[in-house]
């Protein structure tokens, strides 16, 4: 394993690289912001400690930068700092830094999340090759495709694990169309198959990538989300909400009703995946008695 130890001060790189070579890791070392992006990208790196205060490009730019890039998105980044500060945690941690420890810090606690974020990304790894495979065989919905029954429970066991190993939140919400019947009754098949068919745009066009949207029925769709709390997973649906009410004016609009809750993981009443389908199930029945009319084009 090859880490990368960013810091301007040469005693906290001499420091870290005894502690890192201790441990049997092979060390690298850059002393300022552009060196460690020419080596993150040159010498691939397992692993980088990343100081914040430096001069010209600091810790955050680094890490900023190394997350927009698709091919270093992945490299895991433990800030070492003496910014202790609760702002500039959650800014580290907002730039994409998978841990922060703060300066003087133990040596054993530092080494601790050495192995803690390493250990993550081999088994974040393994997860995503087996989804790979999973996905090949049809048994899990790839990004943007809408799964049904089958691939939710692949699905959702891979996304709650996943939650679960790394302390990440999960989100789920439960959509339903409450006057779906009415509308294939009054209308006709097309006219229904048409509204589907926006709805699915909507959530397509709107949601994030990593995401996933199954449809259980005819008017109801399950979406997972993760690494998504209780407040991202209501914004998400605001902006849902949002994508089809700003459908107007147009003759082949129509006013449906429509239902959405939500439940998110970690819960005191969630210990399973299965868990938080109850959960979203049993809240949907109850939020069902206050629907809200939405616009969607056909």
């Amino acid at each position: 394993m090859k880490i990368l130890v960013v810091d301007d001060d040469k005693f906290n790189v001499t420091l870290m690289r005894e502690l890192c070579e201790t441990t049997g890791y092979e060390v690298i070392e850059a002393h300022d912001g552009n060196e460690a992006l020419d080596l993150a990208r040159s010498e691939s790196p397992d692993l980088m400690l990343l100081d914040i205060m430096m001069g010209g490009k600091n810790g955050f730019d680094v890490c900023r930068e190394l997350r927009s890039a698709e091919d270093y998105s992945d490299l895991p980044i433990i800030i070492v700092t003496a910014l202790d500060d609760i702002d500039s945690k959650m800014r580290g941690l907002e730039m994409g830094a998978d841990d922060y420890v703060t300066k003087p810090f133990r040596l054993f606690e530092l080494q601790q999340r050495i192995r803690t974020v390493l250990e993550a990304k081999l088994y974040k790894q393994q997860l995503r090759e087996a989804r790979e495979k999973l996905i090949k065989l049809g048994e899990i919905d790839s990004p943007g495709r809408i799964g049904g029954y089958r691939q939710l429970r692949s699905g959702l066991e891979y996304e709650f694990q996943r939650a679960q190993r790394y302390e990440h939140s999960l989100a789920c919400a439960l959509f339903s169309l409450t006057d779906y019947d009415s509308i294939y009754d009054e209308r006709g098949r097309k006219e229904a198959a048409s509204l589907i068919g926006a709805l699915v745009t909507v959530l397509q066009k709107t949601l994030r990538s990593v995401d996933r949207i199954y449809r259980l029925d005819n008017d109801e769709f399950l979406l997972l989300l993760p690494e998504t709390a209780s407040a991202g997973a209501h914004r998400a649906i605001e902006r849902i909400r949002e994508a089809l009410t700003s459908v107007t004016g147009s003759k082949s609009t129509t006013t449906v009703n429509m239902t959405a809750a939500l439940v998110s993981y970690p819960h005191p009443e969630i210990k399973t995946g299965q868990d938080l389908l109850w959960k979203v199930n049993e809240l949907h029945k109850v939020q069902r008695q206050d629907e809200g009319k939405w616009l969607i084009e056909l």
